[in-house]
This record gives structure tokens, sequence and C-alpha cells, in this order.
């Protein structure tokens, strides 16, 4: 039983493990985005001074000149919407797995620590039972004498 066990265990942190990078991986995954949503960035490499600074894309205010007719192609072509979606939906399997694993592997750790917690527990009120019968043995002998 002990061999079943540890394979048991062994198995279900291997599960909760994956769970736990499966949503690092997501996480990871929604941090960059939210940054390229929040953060002001630029239209191309920033070594040249006819380098365009455009707004964020959350935060965009709508008289910003960095987002009028005529820049709005420089700008929208380096925080492009369907990449970003595309990710995004990337991420949802990504989180799903994860929160799936984790939570099975936790569930099937702490099930392995009751039935653990309930074994200790029955052995120990088995053990005073046996106590308490071997003494009343004890006592109805010394009062036979």
């Amino acid at each position: 039983m002990g061999d079943f066990e540890q394979k048991f265990a062994k198995g279900a942190e291997i599960r909760r493990n994956w769970g736990v990078t499966l949503l690092a991986a997501a996480g990871m995954i929604w941090f960059v985005l939210a940054w390229q949503l929040m953060m002001p960035f630029s239209d191309g490499d920033d070594e040249y001074s006819n380098s365009r600074k455009c707004e964020s894309m959350l935060f965009y205010e709508g008289d910003d000149p960095t987002w009028q007719d005529d820049t709005w192609d420089d700008c929208r072509a380096q925080r492009r919407w369907p990449e970003m979606l595309g990710w995004l939906a990337l991420s949802v399997p990504l989180s799903v797995g994860g929160a799936t694993l984790y939570t099975g592997g936790a569930a099937n750790l702490r099930m392995r620590e009751y039935m653990a917690e309930h074994r200790i527990a029955a052995a120990k009120a088995a053990a005073v039972k046996d106590a308490a019968e071997k003494g009343a043995t004890e006592r109805g002998a010394a009062e036979k004498d």
C-alpha cells in the first residue's frame, strides 16, 4: 500500500506543478498584453529622431495628436489587435488547463493527507481500546487471586 500511495502522491504533485506552470505562462501573457495596452510606445526604432511617440491604446485621449488620421497607421502598426487577441485566446486554454490541473493535484494531495491523519487517529483509538481491554483483563485476573 505504501508504494501505491507514493505513486499517487507523485502523480498529484506532478499535476499540481504542471498547473502552476500553465498558470504562470497564462499570467505572463496577460502581463505582456496589459503592458502593451497601458504603456506608451514608439512607432519604430528609437535611435532615429523621426521616431513617433504613441500614447497607450487603453488610455488614449481622443485629441492626442499621435492618433490623428495621418499618424494612426504608424502607431497602429506597432500594436496589432488581431495578434493581441490571438495571444489572449491562447491564454484561455492555458489558464483553464492550469487551474484544472492545480486544483485536481492539490485536492488529491489534501485527500491523501486527510486519509493519513484518519489512519493515525484510528490506530491511536485502537491502541487506547487495546490498552483498556488489557487493563481490564489484568484487573480481572488480579481480583481472582
